[in-house]
């Protein structure tokens, strides 16, 4: 974990709060390879690379989503409050219409866009555009990260119950 953290405020200087964000995957990475390398009479290596791969790839999507919503989309914060409630509010109510997923999408996608609109006003159509879309992509890739994480619970726990521990 100490080596993990090191690695992110090297590697990642202008965003300390990375390795704060994807600590969820790298403790998850950790009871892997104790698991595999403590716990397990015989330790399957297989596992262990998948882990890195899925951690690898967790904490590539929280990265890059969260970069790209700042560095380049320039997303206000009260955009992507707006995208969580927005998604909560379609999913509840726009589903009559829109069907749960599109009722989640339309609502994500009109969330961030009030919020962006509260934030910053009406600079641009594009600019609004731009940081109503990066908004999404953004918790798209915080999502992502969740879903990694999940998968690698489930590749520890499949592998636990094949061997019998």
């Amino acid at each position: 974990m100490l080596a993990a953290a090191l690695f992110c405020l090297i590697f990642f200087q202008t965003n300390r709060s990375i390795f704060v964000r994807s600590a969820g995957l790298f403790l998850i990475m950790a009871c892997g390879f104790v698991w595999e390398l403590q716990l397990s009479p015989e330790p399957r290596y297989f596992l262990l690379v998948i882990l890195a791969l899925l951690l690898a790839m967790g904490f590539a999507s929280d990265f890059y989503s969260a970069s790209l919503r700042t560095w380049y989309f320039r997303v206000a914060e009260e955009s992507l409050w707006g995208v969580v409630i927005g998604s909560f509010i379609g999913g509840f109510i726009l589903w009559m219409f829109l069907g749960s997923i599109g009722g989640m999408i339309v609502g994500s996608l009109l969330g961030a866009l009030i919020g962006e609109l509260k934030a910053k006003g009406f600079v641009s159509f594009r600019q609004v555009t731009k940081a109503t879309l990066g908004a999404c992509a953004g918790v798209f890739g915080m999502s992502a990260k969740l879903m990694f994480g999940l998968e690698m619970v489930y590749w520890i726990l499949v592998t636990a119950s094949h061997t019998g521990h």
